[in-house]
């Protein structure tokens, strides 16, 4: 059982670190290899190695609309027809700041060619009438090697995750999603949800250390009958349960600083990409 606490976290040994300069650092940009698992119902329906940062996998880290340029995205398996499943990070926090968030976007495009990995493919990411879904990260580092705690904010305004439906781009209305959070109308499921001690449907749970792991559990499938927002009102979707992009969130501070999110801007939510530019 879950503690309703600011984060579920095991910190491990690495924790006693040796040296108060070390213990108080930003925690720096990602960086190195990490290895990325996605589950349906207990099966692996992606499971890859990415590494990060300079002369990586994935090295733009900048959000398109941050500096203009389409972030990396690295092909991390395939779906049963042979469409492309991809990964795309995108990094918040600077110099100044006790925290980093890191975005994760797992979509199901048409292809890896050009403006295809912004278009959905036939198949859908999840299978509709599948169990809840699992993501993994495992090995982790930043640039400065610091000690890092993986976190949610057990809040309604830290937003945690997203689904998007594959055939209109819309948000799929999950159980515990805080509807309408910004002028789009998006449904997405804050951090509280995660961190409510019902494991059953999503949960959040990870370890601390220079290479920190984490997984965000129990995603709900939106299966059949879940309708999804237009922007306007709730509507079944056209093809009900399907998805092109799952959207994530962890923030991290390093150890041994208190795990408070508190000093998190409004701003630092989770942030949204629109399937189409």
């Amino acid at each position: 059982m879950y503690s309703k606490l600011m984060y579920v976290v095991v910190v491990g040994c690495v924790a006693l670190i040796g040296t108060a300069s070390v213990a108080h650092a930003q925690v720096g940009q990602p960086e190195g290899s990490f290895q990325i698992t996605i589950k349906q119902g207990g099966g692996i329906i992606a499971q890859d190695t990415v590494s990060i940062g300079a002369g990586g996998d994935l090295v733009d880290l900048r959000p398109t609309w941050d500096d203009g340029d389409p972030e990396d995205f690295v092909q991390i398996g395939t779906l049963g027809g042979g469409e492309p499943i991809i990964l795309k990070v995108t990094s918040d926090g600077g110099a100044d700041e006790s925290y980093r968030v890191l975005h994760w976007y797992i979509d199901a495009p048409l292809s890896t060619t050009g403006d295809d990995i912004y278009l959905p493919g036939p198949t859908s990411l999840f299978d509709p009438a599948g169990g809840n879904i699992d993501v993994t990260i495992t090995g982790l580092e930043f640039d400065n090697l610091v000690p890092a705690i993986p976190q949610l904010q057990d809040s309604d305004t830290y937003l945690a995750s997203f689904l998007r439906d594959r055939v209109e781009g819309h948000f799929y209305e999950s159980t515990s999603a805080n509807p309408y959070v910004t002028s789009v109308l998006d449904i997405q499921v804050p951090g509280s949800a995660y961190l409510d001690g019902n494991g059953a449907l999503y949960s959040f749970a990870g370890t601390s250390g220079v290479h920190p792991s984490w997984t965000w559990g129990n995603i709900e499938n939106p299966g059949l009958t879940t309708t999804v927002h237009d922007g306007t009102g709730s509507k079944l979707p056209v093809a009900p349960g399907e998805v092109f992009e799952l959207g994530l969130s962890v923030a991290f501070t390093a150890v041994p600083e208190p795990a408070t999110l508190t000093m998190l801007a409004p701003g630092l939510i989770m942030l949204l990409r629109r399937r189409r530019r």
